[in-house]
């Protein structure tokens, strides 16, 4: 009988145990399985730009813009919209392009920020014509296709004292409210038939802790979490109880652009704009967002705003920008730069409006193969202040690049591998805030033989 208890008690304890550590794994996977994500840029070298997005039957879409060029001619030439969607937030499908020929935009590189949106099975996109005025289109279906629903501005020039542009829609009891401007930002509802506002557009203040009205940059963004209401411009944040404000500065929200909000799987998500190749050929990011128990927003201490800290050039998906300026041809090939000499010091060099912050770089690598007789490379950098006047609004000059002061480096020739070299930034006697471009002579005093680059990292 003894035994017989004892054996029982043996069994039920080892059942019990098995079903604990079951249980455990099971929360395991469970945290695992609904692990955040952090995606530094969901579609590299793309020139995506201003992500805004919709969650539906288990997919993330996105409508972004689409900078034009490697080499901006003006400020933000953006050529046309794109619908991305998702199903696991890693890997991305692209389902259509919009036009701004489409709209009564014409045929111009004005395709600046908007927001999606749906109401009664129609779904809305609302653009900017860069910052002039905001327009919306409408679609069947998330992926479209959308037509212009007015054919003229929803909100015109004038409308308010600031230019109406970067639309926000944030919906709540089935009320649709645009949220928009720059300077500052103005509210109104949207009728049902989303064509007109059934109210007067009413600026929003945000104030800082002395109850100052401060200026804000353009593209806003709100969500609303338990009480308080979020809104997001940038890498800055505001939060009020009320939709219409005022909003009191709270302060720093994650490094990077442009934003948008949705929820996933009980976590929220941002998508942010990143500098991937440069200020002008942009990506997107995707970062969990997390709060205090006060409501405010939690910035991680490893948080950044792509691709910082300093700037790589990888060539895994294509040329990143880089172009041959003399001497030299210059092709991508199987995650490579590579090029046949024709000239002495031939020269290539990278995108501009790189905007890289030289404050945390200090150090340049170079890998690269050297197949000809050349015993030196060459390096320049072209660097500009950041607060001067019109900053934004003027293009990177064209850079004469044998004006500028070139770092020269020994390597070896005829090279069987790659080799790295490393440079200084403080060998050059003048670096200024910001770096706006760089470049090479990968071979000096050559004009046979060819190179290979592998990466360039400003670290």
């Amino acid at each position: 009988m003894k035994v017989s208890k004892l054996l029982f008690f043996a069994v039920f304890s080892l059942l019990l145990f098995s079903c604990d550590k079951k249980q455990t794994r099971n929360k395991q996977s469970k945290e695992i399985e609904h692990q955040a994500i952090n995606v530094d840029v969901i579609v590299p070298e793309h020139g995506m730009a201003d992500p805004h997005a919709w969650v539906e039957n288990g997919r993330v879409y996105i409508i972004c813009g689409h900078d034009k060029s490697w080499n901006p001619t003006s400020s933000f030439p953006m050529d046309r919209w794109e619908i991305w969607s998702s199903a696991d937030l890693k890997n991305w499908e692209h389902h259509r392009n919009i036009y701004p020929s489409q709209t009564y935009i014409g045929d111009k590189p004005n395709c600046w920020a908007g927001d999606v949106c749906e109401r009664d099975g129609k779904y809305y996109w609302f653009f900017s014509n860069r910052n002039i005025d905001t327009g919306v289109m409408v679609a069947d279906s998330v992926t479209g296709e959308y037509k212009d629903l007015l054919g003229k501005p929803l909100l015109p020039k004038g409308i308010v004292p600031v230019h109406p542009y970067d639309p926000e829609i944030f919906i709540e009891d089935n009320v649709y409210t645009i949220c928009f401007g720059a300077g500052t930002y103005y509210m109104a509802t949207l009728a049902k038939d989303m064509k007109s506002l059934t109210t007067e557009p009413k600026p929003v203040l945000v104030l800082d802790k002395n109850g100052k009205k401060l200026n804000v940059p353009d593209k806003s963004t709100l969500f609303k979490r338990k009480n308080w209401y979020y809104l997001v411009y940038g890498n800055r944040y505001a939060m009020s109880k009320n939709l219409y404000g005022p909003y009191t500065f709270k302060g720093n929200f994650l490094n990077g652009g442009h934003t948008s909000f949705f929820d996933w799987k009980g976590q929220k998500y941002v998508m942010q704009e990143n500098h991937d190749i440069s200020a002008f050929y942009r990506g997107a990011s995707l970062k969990p967002v997390n709060f205090n128990d006060d409501g405010s927003i939690i910035i991680p201490k490893n948080d950044k705003w792509y691709p910082e800290p300093g700037r790589p050039f990888e060539f895994k998906n294509s040329t990143m920008g880089w172009q041959a300026i003399s001497g030299t041809n210059l092709a991508f090939k199987e995650g490579k730069l590579i090029g046949n000499l024709s000239e002495k010091n031939a020269i290539i060099r990278s995108a501009p409006w790189l905007y890289t912050d030289t404050k945390i770089c200090s150090e340049v690598e170079i890998k690269i193969k050297n197949n000809s007789d050349a015993k030196e490379l060459k390096f320049a950098i072209y660097t500009r202040k950041e607060k001067t006047k019109n900053f934004w609004s003027m293009n990177t000059r064209p850079i004469n690049w044998l004006e500028q002061q070139w770092i020269t480096v020994p390597i070896t020739k005829n090279d069987n591998d790659f080799k790295t070299y490393k440079i200084k930034l403080s060998e050059f006697s003048e670096v200024n805030s910001r770096l706006m471009q760089i470049a090479l002579q990968p071979a000096v005093n050559t004009n046979s033989g060819s190179w290979e680059l592998d990466e360039i990292i400003i670290k």
